[in-house]
């Protein structure tokens, strides 16, 4: 019976060993540019015909004591894998981490950490990419960003670029629904689920990160379920009824200014200098999930989309 019990913890033993060895990386599953040599990018986009690539937009900015300043960077990176792998034939440009009007210097408040841009350099930034991307050999390029800040300017560059390039067979197209559609559908699935509609720092960027996070307290501080918030804003069937006038066109749509207020009543002193508006406490990573399948699918339906206009409905 020893011997018989000493042979199995030997084999759980090898066992352990062999499940602890780390695993080859497989080159053909990885989506990320900068996670790439230069000739296993060749190889995709030469040979495997990989000849899309997205170019999504981060932030650095607060966000309540809570949650990370590079939040917007984060969710913007696993968005942008997600949506390539789902897509097909797609890489992923380097995500860049600095927008327009980051929350808390634009509100000039002494709290540290936000980093921007102003909208001429990064747009320029934004052209320099598109034209860095079609270098390389990308024929499709599609822009978005996940910070309200700079989505003008993106969309602007955007279309100069086609504009530029459609002559070499090159094609440049702003994602809006990453942004726009998303935020919308957001709001009215916390709407639907009865859980509190907020903007920055709340329910959508907190269940995120919760979700992303390698690690427990990675991107989001325990503090999230006790953080104080701004309770100013709009009530649900306030925010119900404004969504329903913007469908009936009674309202402008969501457009790209600094981001982060939705569901503020505009006439509502003006928050709390914490980056947080709303209430991040029931965020769980079973909702991050279900919001971020929201990005994901919302960018995946119009970059199809967009690609029968101009390549055909069977390019994927």
């Amino acid at each position: 019976m020893k011997k018989i019990v000493t042979i199995g913890a030997a084999a759980a033993l090898l066992s352990a060993i062999a499940f602890a060895q780390p695993r080859a990386v497989n080159v053909k599953d990885i989506v990320e540019l900068e996670m790439l040599t230069h000739a296993e990018v060749s190889e995709k986009i030469h040979n495997e015909g990989m000849t899309s690539v997205l170019i999504v937009t981060g932030g650095t900015e607060e966000r309540g004591p809570h949650d990370i300043l590079g939040g917007h960077t984060v969710m913007a990176r696993h968005h942008a894998v997600e949506i390539a792998k789902k897509l097909g034939k797609t890489l992923v440009a380097p995500v860049l981490p600095i927008a327009v009007q980051a929350t808390g210097l634009r509100e000039d408040t002494n709290q540290p950490g936000g980093v921007q841009m102003p909208p001429d350099a990064f747009k320029a930034v934004q052209v320099a990419e598109i034209e860095s991307m079609a270098m390389n050999g990308f024929k499709d390029i599609f822009l978005m960003g996940d910070h309200g800040g700079g989505q003008q300017q993106i969309k602007e560059a955007a279309e100069e670029m086609d504009k530029r390039l459609s002559s070499k067979g090159v094609h440049v197209y702003y994602v809006s629904d990453f942004y726009n559609k998303t935020h919308e559908d957001v709001d009215m699935y916390l709407y639907e689920h009865k859980l509190p509609i907020g903007g920055h720092g709340a329910m959508m960027e907190t269940s995120e990160m919760l979700l992303f996070e390698p690690a427990p307290g990675a991107y989001v501080r325990p503090t999230y379920k006790t953080v104080p918030f701004d309770p100013t804003g709009v009530t649900p069937e306030q925010w119900k009824a404004s969504h329903d006038a913007r469908m009936r066109g009674e309202q402008p749509q969501r457009g790209g200014g600094g981001g982060g207020r939705r569901g503020q009543d505009p006439n509502a002193p003006p928050r709390v200098n914490n980056g947080l508006t709303g209430d991040p406490h029931p965020s769980t990573k079973e909702i991050g999930r279900a919001l971020a399948d929201i990005t994901v699918n919302n960018a995946v339906a119009e970059i199809k989309r967009q690609l029968a206009q101009t390549r055909g409905t069977n390019f994927f």
